[in-house]
């Protein structure tokens, strides 16, 4: 029996990747990228390239659904959304277009998988570090020494052009990386949740739409992956208002913990 051209076996597989991935999503903001392309990758098979673009189109609609739930609840800092986007729209074009031109360099995305495990890394010491205190003091963080706006948007800016094409290289990244950075710049865990999901939906939009259009992309596995999220994601959102703050925070640094094992694992 076959659906959409695919076995039913690998529809329901692709459901059950789409509800586990977007649950992660929707809790804490955290591992749609990496996981959805070692799903994508790894477990489908899909070519590297092809990967990237199935897994941006798998993100973005997933984070619609994750993006109204966070907005209705009030979890986006806009100020934070729009400063990082400044920077991260035209620097996720550019990579996008590049990369989708370069074709499969192995070696590349060697460099460029490697570099991203250090980042993951250095994000889990810094959280792992500011988990340990029992109180939060905000002038240990880069918000509490930055009392002026235009410096924060500035600082939002510049990290925005970094995240931004790390998504348009690889389609990761934007939760890792964005997440832990917020809480530096001052936002709270809610809110950080709820502003790195806004940004990650411009971005994989924009990744999804260069790599679409040179045939990069497996529609039919990104729309059955996200249909299966819809459960994941709205109860991952859910439990992110159910929890406290500190609790998120361990629950954050788990989900980062272990999507490092996962691309020390499968790295290629």
């Amino acid at each position: 029996m076959t659906l959409f051209e695919l076995p039913l076996s690998a529809i329901l597989l692709r459901l059950v990747l789409g509800a586990v991935i977007g649950f992660c999503v929707g809790l804490s903001g955290l591992g749609g990228g990496i996981l959805g392309l070692q799903a994508t990758s790894f477990v489908l098979g899909l070519d590297p390239i092809k990967a990237v673009g199935t897994t941006s189109l798998y993100l973005f609609l997933t984070n619609i659904a994750a993006s109204i739930q966070h907005i209705r609840l009030r979890n986006v800092s806009w100020p934070a959304v729009w400063a990082v986007l400044a920077g991260a729209v035209p620097s996720n074009l550019a990579l996008s277009i590049w990369i989708s031109r370069q074709g499969d360099n192995g070696s590349f995305k060697a460099a460029l998988e490697s570099f991203i495990l250090f980042i993951v890394f250095m994000a889990i010491i810094a959280m792992a570090v500011n988990m340990l205190k029992k109180t939060v003091d905000p002038d240990a963080m880069i918000g509490g020494r930055i009392s002026n706006c235009k410096k924060r948007q500035v600082i939002g800016f510049l990290f925005g052009l970094f995240f931004g094409g790390i998504v348009g290289a690889t389609s990761v990244g934007g939760g890792i990386l964005l997440v832990p950075t917020l809480i530096l710049l001052g936002l709270s865990s809610r809110h950080t949740v709820g502003s790195a999901i806004c940004i990650v939906l411009v971005l994989t939009c924009i990744t999804a739409l260069v790599y679409g259009s040179g045939g990069e992309v497996d529609r039919i596995t990104a729309f059955v992956m996200a249909a299966g999220s819809l459960i994941g994601v709205w109860q991952g959102t859910r439990c992110s208002i159910r929890v406290s703050e500190r609790t998120l925070k361990k629950i954050m640094l788990g989900i980062i913990f272990a999507i490092a094992l996962v691309m020390l694992l499968f790295r290629r």
